[in-house]
């Protein structure tokens, strides 16, 4: 036969799974009232003293823990993932600049990209100065800066 305490242990235990499903650390909360109700168990047999414990832990650990845990655990920088997670990395050039289109193409992680100079690269190159900082100077290989990620483009620049 169960126990009371038995039935408190069970809804903690299924309380923290779902916590796992669940965002928001909501059940969490919950899971700690379901403990308080089982400590309040050791000191007396009445359901109802128990039910005020587990309700009493509960809001108390959804007023004062959760938000704790939220601003410690949620708060930081997220890991960038994704094309999100492109803009600093290099692309090794796999088609040369076309000098009338101003695209080429590059390839990263195994992804080939329409790449392309930001507008105020074009400018140099409209006004037909051999410079360095012409597009149509790189070649097949080398390798470029990624400035931003516009829709399937790459707005790339030198390393240098």
């Amino acid at each position: 036969m169960m126990e009371q305490w038995h039935w408190w242990t069970l809804a903690f235990l299924m309380l923290l799974i779902g916590e796992a499903f669940v965002p928001g650390l909501v059940l969490g909360s919950l899971a700690v009232g379901a403990f308080a109700g089982g400590l309040a168990t050791v000191f007396t047999d009445w359901w109802e003293y128990q039910f005020i414990a587990a309700s009493a832990g509960a809001l108390l650990s959804l007023l004062f823990l959760r938000p704790l845990a939220m601003r410690a655990w949620f708060s930081g920088d997220s890991v960038s993932t994704g094309v999100d997670a492109l803009p600093g990395r290099t692309v090794r050039m796999t088609l040369a600049i076309d000098p009338h289109s101003g695209r080429g193409r590059g390839r990263i992680d195994g992804d080939d990209w329409l790449i392309e100079f930001p507008s105020d690269w074009k400018g140099v190159r409209a006004e037909g100065a051999a410079s360095t900082n012409d597009p149509t100077n790189f070649a097949v290989g080398d390798q470029l800066r990624i400035v931003s990620v516009e829709s399937n483009v790459l707005i790339v620049e030198p390393l240098n």
